[in-house]
């Protein structure tokens, strides 16, 4: 196999799995561990992506806008926020922090198929306002509490010691957080310090904590641990995450891990 195609093919499987394995690269490509931790290093110089113990992952870009965020692995999100709907009921109380997925979660609570008198208590603009009606009114099926705090752009969210304090005065049926990694060493983590925090405060304050991660999360390096592996009740996937090397070890240190339709 020539370099530029072992090299396309790492590319591949970064965008799709969120890092590389030298082991898994090794034997899908018949080549030795040098000559793939070559490509590596060559990739890592031209700034395609950062090597890792054991492997590499992608790049982290703070220019890659929400909107970006957003419409990556959409199809994935989808199927995980209808999976998750089936563990809620009406009449909840829920915690639901910034992010993609929790994004599409509104939109999927706001849709036909959702709950009614539920309670969202959000730091997100956007979850907020997926769950408000279209005339501007606040909507006869959800009470939706936006926490106070520091407001950031990108995107629209409230953070700060502010949001930390004004988590503290609630109390919710189910905490659902989207981490940016999740393994079953170090349970669910955040690579910026900030939505840690929050996402930490809210697991706190939940009487169960529900992570929505799509497969690109699933081993995922992050900075923060936000919630180790005992106090993750459910954990929502999809299907791609069944092929990560880590996938059986999670399945056997959390108690609930659901892949979705």
């Amino acid at each position: 196999m020539w370099q530029e195609e072992r090299q396309q093919k790492i590319r591949e499987h970064l965008t799709a799995f969120g890092q590389v394995s030298i082991d898994r690269i090794v034997e899908n490509f018949g080549v030795s561990r040098e000559t793939i931790r070559r490509d590596l290093m060559e990739m890592e110089q031209a700034g395609e992506l950062r090597r890792v113990r054991g492997g590499a992952v992608p790049v982290i870009r703070e220019n890659s806008s929400f909107q970006v965020r957003h419409t990556q692995r959409l199809q994935e999100k989808r199927a995980i926020a209808a999976t998750a709907l089936q563990f809620l009921q009406s009449g909840m109380t829920l915690f639901m922090d910034a992010g993609s997925t929790t994004s599409v979660m509104s939109e999927t609570l706001a849709g036909p198929n959702g709950l009614t008198d539920l309670t969202i208590i959000t730091n997100s603009i956007d979850v907020a306002r997926n769950l408000t009606d279209p005339t501007g009114e606040p909507s006869r099926r959800f009470r939706v509490i936006i926490l106070g705090g520091e407001f950031r752009q990108d995107p629209m969210e409230m953070s700060g010691p502010v949001t930390i304090n004004d988590i503290h005065r609630y109390q919710a049926d189910v905490a659902i957080v989207v981490p940016w990694g999740v393994d079953p060493t170090r349970g669910a983590s955040d690579y910026h310090l900030s939505g840690a925090e929050i996402a930490r405060a809210m697991v706190q304050n939940a009487s169960q904590t529900m992570i929505l991660a799509d497969h690109s999360k699933i081993g995922a390096p992050a900075r923060s641990v936000f919630c180790p592996p005992a106090d993750i009740d459910t954990l929502i996937t999809d299907a791609k995450a069944c092929e990560h090397p880590i996938f059986d070890a999670l399945r056997t240190t959390l108690p609930n891990v659901v892949i979705a339709s």
